[in-house]
C-alpha cells in the first residue's frame, strides 16, 4: 500500500496549541509545534536551516505577537535542533544528554553541505546553539495558566529524548520517539528500551492527540505503529544473531510487511547493526521512566 498524503501546514490541535506539519516524512525536515500561553510562546523543535525557520516564524506571528520564550529540542539531531539560533533570545531547553550530544556532534558545515547540498546557501548561517537550560528526568513549565511537562523517557530514539506533554489538553509531542511513514532510526538509540518507552506511553500517558517527529498528526496509533516495527526488527535480528548471521544477512532476511512502503526502509540495516551492538553488551545501560 503506497504512503498516503496528509494535511500539511499549520494545524491547531488544541486551543492555542499548534502543529506545523510537513507533507512528506523525509529525514531532512521534521515537524515542529508551538504552544501559546498567557505570557509567551514555547516552540517544540527548531528545525534545521534558515529557509525552513523563517516561514515558520511568519506562521507563528500570524497567530500571536507574544514573545517566544522557550524552544525545546526533543533530541540532538540536526533536523530538530540546528535551527536553535534563529529563535534567540529565547531560552533553548533540552535534556542534558541532548545538549551534550549536540555539542559532541557539532555542526561541520562541509559535511552538512555534502549530505544536503540543496541547502547550500543556508549552511553559511549555521551556528551551533545548544540548550541554555537542561533537565534530567522531568521538568514542568508554567506558561501562564498552561502546564507543560517535559519528560525524559529514558534512551529510545537517542539517549537525550524529550516528550512534551500537555496533561490538561491530552496532547503529546513525541519527537522521534514516534515516526509515521518514515522508517524509525536507532543509530543513536537503544531499541529494547525504546520498546519499553513506547509501551509505557501507550499504557500510562493519557494523550489523545499526538504529533510525531515525522508524519501526520494522529492518535496513539503512531506509537503503536512504531512499536510494532521495533518489535519486528528486534525479533528477527535476535534470531539471526543467535544463528551467527551477519548484519547484512539479517537485514536481507527481514520481512518488513507494510513498513517496506515507508520512506527509507533501508534504515533497517542501521537498526540491525544497533541491535547487534545491544546484544553484544556494547551500548551504555538504559532504563525506561515510570509513567504511572
Amino acid at each position: 500500500m503506497p504512503i498516503p498524503s496528509w494535511k500539511s501546514g499549520l494545524q491547531e490541535i488544541a486551543p492555542n496549541v499548534f502543529a506545523y506539519i510537513h507533507g512528506r516524512a523525509g529525514a531532512d525536515i521534521c515537524n515542529s509545534g508551538f504552544i501559546v500561553g498567557g505570557d509567551g510562546v514555547m516552540v517544540i523543535d527548531a528545525m534545521m536551516v534558515a529557509s525552513m525557520v523563517r516561514p515558520y516564524l511568519e506562521e507563528i506571528r500570524r497567530v500571536t505577537d507574544k514573545p517566544i520564550r522557550y524552544v525545546v529540542n526533543t533530541h540532538h539531531h540536526v533536523d530538530h535542533a540546528l535551527g536553535n539560533q534563529f529563535y534567540l533570545p529565547a531560552e533553548i531547553v533540552s535534556h542534558r544528554g541532548c545538549r551534550e550530544a549536540l555539542i559532541d556532534r557539532g555542526a561541520d558545515v562541509e559535511t552538512l553541505n555534502q549530505r544536503w547540498p540543496e541547502y547550500g546557501e543556508d549552511w553559511a548561517e549555521t551556528r551551533l546553539t545548544p540548550a541554555s537550560i537542561t533537565y534530567e528526568d522531568k521538568m514542568v513549565v508554567h506558561l501562564g495558566d498552561r502546564v507543560i511537562e517535559l519528560l525524559h523517557p529514558g534512551p529510545a530514539h537517542t539517549y537525550g529524548d524529550t516528550l512534551v506533554y500537555l496533561p490538561q489538553e491530552k496532547v503529546l509531542f513525541t519527537g522521534d520517539v514516534a515516526f509515521y511513514y518514515l522508517t524509525p532510526l536507532a543509530r543513536d538509540g537503544h531499541i529494547s528500551n525504546w520498546i519499553r518507552v513506547a509501551s509505557g506511553i501507550l499504557d500510562h500517558l493519557d494523550a489523545t492527540t499526538l504529533m510525531p517527529g515525522h508524519g501526520p498528526v494522529s492518535g496513539k496509533e503512531v506509537v503503536s505503529k512504531t512499536l510494532r516495527y521495533l518489535r519486528l526488527v528486534k525479533r528477527t535480528s535476535r534470531l539471526h544473531f543467535q544463528r551467527g548471521a551477519s548484519v547484512e544477512e539479517a537485514s536481507r532476511a527481514m520481512r518488513l510487511g507494510e513498513y517496506a512502503e515507508w520512506e527509507e526502509p533501508e534504515r533497517v540495516m542501521i537498526n540491525v547493526q544497533r541491535l547487534y551492538q545491544e546484544f553484544r553488551g556494547e551500548l551504555p545501560s538504559a532504563r525506561a521512566m515510570s509513567f504511572s
